[in-house]
């Protein structure tokens, strides 16, 4: 118990410094990471679900919110951009978009949502801690403005622009601006084919 513990701290301790490094780096690029980061056996079965349990499946994780009017339709055309990219090298990847705004992202607006970007994005809905725990694993960030009692469905969110790519065996592999990388990624895709098979 302590050894899990310790190992899941462990994994949030280096994707915070790695998150810090990252987000404030003054050029976006791509991170490859030297040492991949491996996910939770729950954390890698809630992403497996999304996709119908594919487990030969490279992922690409993104969080954001349904409502949101620039970042996270910019994210999602880069990410099924990406996925096209992927499929055009033989690497198998599908997309998943993790809503940091459950009260407002029902699974049917989600569904939606999701569905205008590809047929190979799925979503993940997570409520409360659940949902805290996941955003912790990832170490993404949220902040909500004007929400309160009087205002429940006209707020802003501001969220980490982080997108993720798991390896089939559930490990962080490469971290990258969302909004920002995604053309580097897709050279990452047609210039080191083998770190895919690997």
């Amino acid at each position: 118990m302590k050894k899990q513990v310790f190992q899941k701290c462990h994994s949030l301790t280096v994707i915070a410094i790695l998150l810090l490094f990252f987000q404030t780096s003054v050029t976006a690029a791509p991170l490859v990471l030297s040492r991949p980061v491996p996910l939770q056996a729950e954390t890698i079965d809630h992403l497996r679900q999304a996709h119908a349990n594919e487990s030969s499946q490279w992922q690409l994780v993104v969080f954001g919110f349904a409502h949101c009017k620039d970042i996270c339709p910019t994210t999602l055309a880069n990410l099924s951009m990406l996925i096209k990219a992927a499929d055009n090298e033989q690497i198998k990847l599908d997309g998943t978009f993790v809503t940091v705004d459950p009260d407002r992202d029902t699974s049917a607006v989600l569904s939606d949502y999701t569905k205008s970007f590809g047929p190979n994005i799925a979503y993940l809905r997570f409520e409360d801690e659940e949902l805290e725990q996941f955003k912790a694993t990832f170490g993404v960030e949220v902040a909500f403005y004007t929400k309160n009692e009087g205002n429940q469905r006209n707020y802003q969110v501001d969220h980490s622009t982080t997108a993720f790519l798991i390896d089939p065996e559930g490990k962080i592999r490469v971290m990258f601006d969302a909004v920002q990388d995604a053309i580097s990624v897709a050279k990452l895709f047609r210039e080191n084919k083998e770190f895919f098979k690997s």
